[in-house]
């Protein structure tokens, strides 16, 4: 392109966005007082009930690392499913914390005109790189609407409209309902193994078309401008919104799964019997009182002495060193915001009590039988909503010929969460995303950041209950699925990362279960009703469990 050329294509930019910064006004930036913070009637941090949630530094962080792991959905195995089912996770996570101080669950946002009752005001010591510099992010106040923006990319003029979302949705819905159009031609198959296909559709075009949209309601004329948090995966989960937009999202994947139909369980129903009686619970620093010695090999002989033999049809549900309940407590530590200026802060974060499953299962068959555990809780009153079963595990054995045996797992060794378990201040630090660890991958082909930090990616142990009440504490029900696990790829040992959430740790390597992500809450159930779908499963056992909020003290290992 010739000199003259060049300079008549930016003269011809220059004049698209004078014409069009004039149609797409800014809002002004909302007031702020000197600490970074509104005036406290219009938003006060100490009187948002899911403040400490939203703003947990090590969620944030592993959400940010999801994001570099997974890297561009449709690179990693079954990754447009991944993205649906990690989002889904975290939903479950934050509806049930938002139960137990008395909110509703997130609504999902109602539609693309309506203001949008919930205000964001960013952390004043939040940042973000724009224009060789450090600047906060953007804040929102209540009440305000998406509309159009438009913003320069590579050169080129574009202009975002909620009309096109709107097509893109519409679109969308006409392919899960059985037809086909322009962007869709081929009909989507009501099948498991679309699951991928339908995800990648979701994430990719009009997913990331309506974070934009919602971002930029402040700041409809983007060019030149800071972003918001709803398009930083650093931050996103910190605004309400984000929330909002995900639920909205997830209907969408959930409404081609209500097509489904039930599962039949019954073709994978190894012949192994596990009863309700057969889940055992208990906390770590009980164990230690009543036989120290047992961490040794972390109570498999304790476990098959006190509950197998001559004690397997026993019923511990009364007995001292068993508990059908599950503690948290909150805590506090100093958090230093080493991605950004190194600014300290006290902060509470709430922290689970350590604890063992001991699980009695039967093989029933006079074969070598491989099992697969998968591990799910639910706060009572959601228990018919397959969308908020909260994974816990999953693990693979292997049982003798007509073995009766006992299971033991920690549960800081979830499949869930990133591992070692984060438990102390130095190993909640080590998930930072610092700049010297930007510099060290700059550079580095994308699998080769994805599997560098495959070992940071997990749910964080500290959060992998709900916080629950306190008093008699919040009803959860837990459930134990035991499926097949011939060839269904789910490892016999524990990996450093979550394959559950972030894939597998390989680039390459395909997802590691073979069954559909959730399951076996990946279809609807039986009328609706959870007991129904479960009912007569010699598979399948679910127990009664409190989780309880705690003033005083206990002990962690």
């Amino acid at each position: 392109m010739t000199n003259t050329t060049t300079e008549d294509a930016n003269e011809s930019i220059a004049l698209q966005l004078a014409k069009l910064k004039y149609i797409f006004k800014n809002s002004p930036p909302p007031k702020l007082n000197p600490n970074g913070w509104p005036d406290k009637d219009v938003y006060d941090p100490e009187l948002d009930k899911m403040f400490w949630w939203r703003n947990d530094p090590v969620l944030n962080e592993f959400h940010e690392i999801w994001h570099v792991v997974i890297t561009g959905v449709d690179d990693k195995d079954r990754g447009g499913e991944n993205f649906i089912h990690m989002h889904r996770q975290l939903l479950a996570r934050y509806d049930a914390d938002r139960l137990c101080v008395g909110l509703e669950k997130v609504t999902p946002l109602s539609d693309f005109t309506t203001p949008i009752p919930d205000s964001f005001y960013p952390h004043p010591y939040l940042f973000q790189k724009w224009n060789h510099t450090r600047v906060h992010f953007l804040a929102r106040p209540a009440n305000q609407t998406p509309h159009d923006f438009v913003e320069l990319i590579d050169g080129k003029v574009r202009v975002y409209t909620i009309s096109n979302l709107e097509e893109e949705i519409q679109s969308l819905i006409e392919w899960i309902d059985g037809g086909t159009n322009i962007i869709h031609p081929i009909p989507l198959k009501k099948v498991d193994s679309n699951a991928n296909i339908l995800g990648l559709e979701v994430a990719r075009p009009f997913h990331g078309h309506g974070h934009k949209i919602l971002s930029n309601i402040m700041s409809p004329y983007a060019i030149d401008y800071p972003i918001s948090v709803l398009m930083s995966a650093r931050a996103g989960i910190r605004d309400p919104l984000f929330l909002k937009w995900h639920r909205y999202v997830d209907n969408i994947f959930l409404r081609w799964q209500n097509y489904l139909g039930p599962s039949d369980f019954h073709h994978d129903a190894p012949n192994v019997t596990i009863r309700t009686t057969d889940i055992i619970l208990s906390f770590t620093d009980v164990l230690l009182k009543v036989y120290p010695d047992g961490q040794k090999d972390e109570w498999s002989e304790f476990g098959k002495k006190t509950f197998g033999g001559s004690n397997f049809d026993v019923d511990f549900t009364s007995s001292p060193i068993v508990t059908n309940e599950l503690h948290t407590k909150m805590k506090y530590r100093e958090y230093v915001w080493r991605e950004d200026l190194f600014d300290k802060e006290n902060i509470s974060y709430v922290f689970p009590r350590d604890w063992h499953y001991f699980l009695r299962v039967t093989n029933e068959v006079d074969i070598t039988s491989i099992i697969t555990f998968r591990i799910f809780i639910v706060p009572e009153v959601f228990s018919d909503s397959i969308v908020h079963w909260i994974e816990l595990d999953k693990f693979k054995k292997i049982l003798r010929p007509f073995e009766k045996t006992v299971i033991v797992r920690e549960a800081d060794k979830s499949i869930i969460i990133r591992k070692p378990a984060q438990k102390t201040d130095s190993q909640f630090d080590e998930s930072q995303i610092i700049p010297s660890l930007h510099k060290a991958e700059t550079g580095l082909p994308t699998q080769n950041v994805s599997e560098k930090l495959f070992c940071n990616c997990g749910w964080p142990y500290h959060m992998i209950l709900p916080r629950a009440t306190k008093g008699e504490g919040t009803k959860f029900k837990m459930i134990v699925f035991i499926s097949d696990g011939t060839n269904d790829m789910v490892p016999f040992y524990g990996q450093c990362g979550s394959t559950v959430l972030c894939g597998a740790e390989k680039w390459s390597d395909k997802f590691p279960d073979i069954r559909p992500m959730g399951y076996p809450f990946n279809r609807p159930f039986k009328d609706g009703s959870y007991e129904k779908t479960f009912k007569g499963l010699h598979n399948v056992a679910i127990k009664d469990v409190a989780i309880i909020w705690k003033d005083d003290d206990f002990s962690e290992f």
